[in-house]
């Protein structure tokens, strides 16, 4: 009897021990959401602060930037602009706290969303990750957010639109009122997306760059159209090859449609309709002002690809030649401006050849940009076409080619071969001062008015709502379990220790 009541005491008070921890475990502090405020840096999508609620706010009090570090994180930009190299993870994360009841804001140096690129060249990234060095239940990492918030993309609206034989997905972003209607008889600027981006993901293609959110950011009060082309990059070549061409016209033909709905929609002020493009972009756009010179107040080329006459090296080494001195390329532009392009039918539910309209053409002012240096797409394109439309009387134009200290000033290294020096959309989009691309086609409107354009807008607002990232959340660690997991194994032991003594 005395033996049984040993070990009924001993079990008892181990498991009265365990049943002390239980509640702590179940009531211990979690994460309850973490929110991710990003925007859309030039090669990515970038990540400014985090906002983290709590279960219990005593878990975030006291705590300093020393308690925590960011592994993985870098520039959207994969190459350093001072190294030339591979970019690296941020030596200082640039952290700072504040806190407020329940919920902790991070603000962080702005670092690529997507994770940090790979040193293998296999353009595969690792994900980066916030660690709490004194609580690991505020560890997280980008699968652990619940709400991504992107600012301008939340206040942009996604849709399809079909016409000249092609769906097309789009993304439109329109100005609003403080009271949250949409503003009318806005400028509208439409950005064509580059090569890399073609037949993909809307969503991918609206984070590649700022071609979309760069204008806004920049203050202006101006709608955006970005269309996401559906078909392959025409690539090198294109210029002697019908198919292409009429492809490239084809898509063109859709956006002016949807551009003229915009307009008789009262959305947008017919005289202040604005192209830009880069790339491949930068050659379809210049092909879109062939086609409808009548729609445009002024263009942006920037590093264009040659889908008009032949240009690049990489070009003529598609076609098997030798590639063309420089003035034989200006008096192809020439001949090219006045030549014909393509346009749809409704009457035949076709594309078909037309007759370019040069002197609107030559109307249009348009600014031409490109690295020196840009290994991808020739400067010859932009110096080309920028002396051949002044060899046909054209006087508005103007032509912007960068060094690679100019590149560099805005982030952009001449290391690895110069392979980043394509990205001169990077100046564009990041630089409106007086005289820039950006600023000077703001000031370009079809009749002789001020620009309401050029007035930044003061009350810029987040959206907090759309176009959320819903995912699971990282709510604590194991801690507890195994502390039970201690406690019922001393129990085990101190029963094995009382039968022993029993005997």
């Amino acid at each position: 009897m005395k033996s049984k009541k040993i070990i009924a005491a001993s079990l008892g008070a181990a498991l009265s021990l365990s049943m002390l921890c239980m509640p702590v475990y179940a009531t211990s502090p979690t994460v309850s959401s973490i929110v991710a405020n990003t925007q859309v840096g030039d090669g990515q999508r970038e990540v400014s602060s985090f906002e983290i609620e709590v279960s219990d706010e005593s878990i975030i009090q006291n705590l300093t930037a020393a308690d925590f570090d960011i592994i993985n994180n870098s520039s959207t930009v994969p190459f350093d602009v001072n190294t030339g190299s591979w970019a690296e993870a941020y030596q200082d994360d640039g952290i700072k706290l504040s806190v407020s009841g329940n919920k902790l804001e991070m603000t962080v140096n702005p670092f690529c969303y997507a994770g940090i690129y790979k040193t293998d060249w296999s353009f595969q990234r690792l994900d980066w990750e916030v660690k709490c060095l004194t609580n690991d239940a505020l560890s997280f990492k980008a699968s652990d957010v619940t709400t991504v918030k992107t600012k301008v993309l939340d206040d942009t609206e996604r849709k399809t639109f079909t016409y000249a034989g092609l769906t097309r997905e789009y993304a439109l972003y329109l100005p609003k009122n403080a009271d949250g209607s949409v503003k009318k008889n806005v400028p509208l600027v439409v950005w064509n997306h580059g090569g890399g981006e073609y037949n993909g993901n809307l969503e991918d293609t609206l984070v590649a760059n700022k071609g979309l959110t760069g204008w806004v950011d920049a203050g202006y009060d101006v709608a955006v159209l970005q269309m996401q082309v559906g078909n392959e990059n025409y690539s090198y070549g294109a210029a002697e090859n019908e198919d292409k061409k009429k492809l490239i016209d084809q898509n063109n033909a859709l956006q002016a449609q949807l551009i003229k709905n915009l307009i008789n929609d009262g959305n947008v002020n017919k005289n202040q309709v604005y192209v830009a493009g880069a790339s491949s972009g930068g050659g379809a756009t210049m092909r879109f002002l062939m086609q409808y010179p009548e729609i445009f107040a002024g263009a942006i080329a920037c590093c264009s690809m040659d889908p008009i006459v032949p240009v690049h090296n990489q070009t003529f080494a598609a076609l098997g030649r030798e590639k063309d001195p420089f003035d034989t390329i200006v008096s192809n532009f020439e001949e090219a401006f006045q030549g014909n392009v393509y346009t749809w039918d409704e009457s035949t539910q076709s594309m078909v050849s037309k007759k370019i309209d040069t002197q609107k053409l030559l109307d249009v002012p348009v600014y031409y940009t490109h690295a020196e240096n840009d290994p991808t797409c020739n400067v010859d394109s932009s110096k080309a076409m920028y002396k051949a439309m002044e060899n046909m009387g054209d006087k508005n134009n103007k032509l912007s080619i960068w060094s690679d200290d100019e590149m560099k000033a805005v982030g952009i290294s001449n290391g690895m071969g110069g392979t980043l020096l394509h990205w001169s959309w990077v100046k564009v989009l990041n630089d409106n001062t007086d005289g820039s691309p950006m600023n000077w086609l703001f000031k370009q409107s079809k009749v002789e008015t001020v620009s309401k354009s050029e007035d930044k807008v003061d009350d810029k607002k987040e959206s907090t709502v759309n176009n959320k990232v819903e995912q699971s959340v990282k709510t604590g660690d194991n801690t507890m379990i195994g502390s039970y997991a201690i406690i019922m194994l001393l129990a085990v032991g101190a029963y094995t220790a009382t039968k022993k003594v029993i005997r």
